[in-house]
């Protein structure tokens, strides 16, 4: 039979038959056929155009490939105007009821009158100043977000927060003091509509986690999101070295 072959690739379905909750099923999952996403290294002299990215203020920068740095790296570049500020989107693809996740590792040049976000949003670059308008209330500039965000016109914490259809989630603040010019893996994944926050070191040890219900739609379209801002007028700027977005392809196994 020509298609048997078949039967032997990894899908979610066949790694459930052979592996069961065996840890290898997890990690073989993410290359499954069954598994659709996205991964950057940013390597090469021009960022590719599956981005979209926009700047807004005096000497910011749309994302792009940082030349000559180990590994690969873009710098988003929000200049040096108060409220300056850089994104970075790649189109609405994911769906909270797909379980999507998106991770990066990235480091904020400094930490003081600095905002930045990671996770998933509703709009592509260059529609929102930032998924979260105002972190301490919450109030959202988009509709349906879930998204770690820190911001210093509120306070010097990571804070796990969500807006369902413009209802705002209970927020959950990590207790983890960030450092500066240091690099982390912070992500966010989706499961129906709660939402949960992570952050791991630079080597990939987890430091803390969070979670609130609630959070987003389940069917709404989403993109991946990376958003610095400057809450001053000094120099602000996010490079991130690598990331990866994926969700299932369907609700079903």
């Amino acid at each position: 039979m020509p298609l048997r072959p078949l039967e032997r690739y990894n899908t979610t379905r066949n790694l459930n038959r052979r592996l069961g909750s065996r840890a290898e099923r997890d990690f073989l999952e993410l290359s499954a056929m069954t598994v659709s996403g996205l991964e950057d290294d940013f390597q090469g002299d021009t960022l590719s155009g599956t981005y979209q990215s926009t700047a807004s203020g005096a000497n910011s920068v749309a994302a792009a490939i940082s030349t000559g740095v180990v590994n690969g790296a873009i710098l988003l570049d929000a200049g040096d105007a108060n409220s300056g500020r850089c994104d970075l989107s790649w189109g609405l693809h994911y769906q909270a009821q797909l379980n999507p996740v998106y991770v990066a590792r990235f480091k904020i040049n400094t930490l003081t009158t600095r905002k930045f976000e990671i996770g998933f949003t509703d709009v592509i670059s260059g529609t929102d100043a930032g998924a979260v308008a105002t972190k301490a209330t919450p109030t959202f500039n988009a509709t349906d977000c879930a998204v770690l965000v820190y911001d210093t016109s509120d306070d010097a914490l990571l804070t796990l927060a969500g807006n369902s259809n413009g209802t705002a989630a209970t927020v959950d603040d990590f207790s983890i003091e960030l450092s500066a010019d240091t690099y982390y893996y912070f992500g966010v994944a989706l499961e129906g509509t709660d939402a949960y926050g992570f952050v791991l070191n630079a080597n990939g040890y987890l430091l803390e986690t969070a979670q609130i219900s609630s959070a987003i739609t389940a069917t709404t379209l989403l993109t991946p999101w990376l958003f610095v801002q400057n809450r001053g007028a000094n120099a602000g700027s996010m490079t991130a070295d690598w990331h990866r977005a994926y969700q299932r392809r369907t609700t079903t196994d």
